[in-house]
């Protein structure tokens, strides 16, 4: 970036700044309220229960320098609020989010007609996105309720997560192997070939498997396009 350039970023902080951040959108939400009590590390939230860095387009504005958390349990982003409105927690709605980065991590939300079809909406992390397909993946986790002597409290853990593929202008979930080999046929000796030689992959960490796999398919598909 060469000297005196002003990014995009720098130029809405500059205008948050001026007229206050918390006179923009970004401040029209609800007053988050925490419903369950956690004790340890079994949180609801995505990667730590502490808001992270991260960016978002609300209402078609794009907002960065923010702190974020994901709230995977119930789909829900928060944003820490700036001390001099007295800081708290507040619940964006999700009808105006368009995306959002959270520490590394991109998230888009889904909810055309395609996704609802498929019984899917809501936050997506992009995994990727090529001159192929798109691909993404969907976090979840269910609650549990413990007890320890005279404390009630709730655990989170990783419930199986949903995968989905835009290609061919439609959407696909990915619920294993025929799902994939149904919408790459010419690919399915390559996708029987590495289910087979990542077969401990896919045990210990599925989430890693798939997204090995789907580089796998688009290094196969670019193969194929430079050979025709």
């Amino acid at each position: 970036m060469g000297q005196g350039t002003v990014t995009g970023s720098e130029r809405y902080n500059w205008f948050d700044g001026t007229i206050g951040i918390e006179n923009t959108a970004l401040y029209e939400g609800l007053v988050y309220v925490e419903k369950y009590r956690t004790v340890n590390d079994r949180t609801k939230f995505l990667d730590s229960p502490d808001f992270l860095p991260g960016a978002v387009t609300y209402y078609g504005q794009p907002y960065y320098g923010l702190e974020l958390k994901y709230n995977v349990h119930d789909d829900q982003l928060l944003l820490r609020a700036v001390d001099k409105v007295g800081g708290g927690t507040i619940q964006l709605f999700k009808e105006g989010v368009t995306g959002f980065q959270l520490g590394k991590r991109t998230f888009t939300r889904l909810d055309n007609n395609m996704s609802v079809v498929l019984g899917v909406t809501g936050y997506f992390e992009v995994k990727m996105k090529n001159g192929f397909f798109d691909y993404y993946t969907k976090h979840q986790k269910k609650v549990f309720k413990r007890k320890d002597r005279n404390l009630l409290y709730h655990e989170f853990v990783d419930d199986k997560q949903v995968h989905l593929l835009f290609y061919n202008d439609k959407f696909h979930r990915l619920n294993g192997k025929k799902d994939l080999v149904t919408i790459f046929p010419d690919l399915q000796t390559e996708i029987d070939a590495f289910y087979r030689v990542a077969k401990s992959l896919r045990n210990e960490d599925y989430d890693g498997f798939m997204l090995s796999l789907m580089n796998r398919v688009q290094l196969e598909l670019e193969n194929k396009t430079i050979k025709q």
